[in-house]
């Protein structure tokens, strides 16, 4: 009987240097080198990135805490 590797779960929390959300940011380890991905904070729009080795997933563990209602802007300077 052969014995198939399950495939390792890295998971880490962040809290959005935004709106204070804390999230909870996963991704599967399937490649041998990590690459450069993007996500979103789904509270507020702020675009992060990391490498990781697959496409990561996020879960908010806890909404904003700064009192606004609306999404983040990049500024230009």
């Amino acid at each position: 009987m052969s014995q198939t590797s399950q495939p390792e779960l890295l998971t880490f929390e962040k809290a959005c240097e935004y709106c204070g959300a804390r999230l909870e940011v996963s991704s599967v380890a399937m490649h041998s080198e990590p690459r450069h991905y993007h996500f979103v904070c789904p509270q507020c729009s702020k675009d992060y990135e990391i490498s990781s080795f697959a496409p990561p997933r996020v879960r908010v563990l806890a909404g904003r805490t700064d009192g606004r209602t609306g999404p983040y802007q990049q500024t230009m300077f």
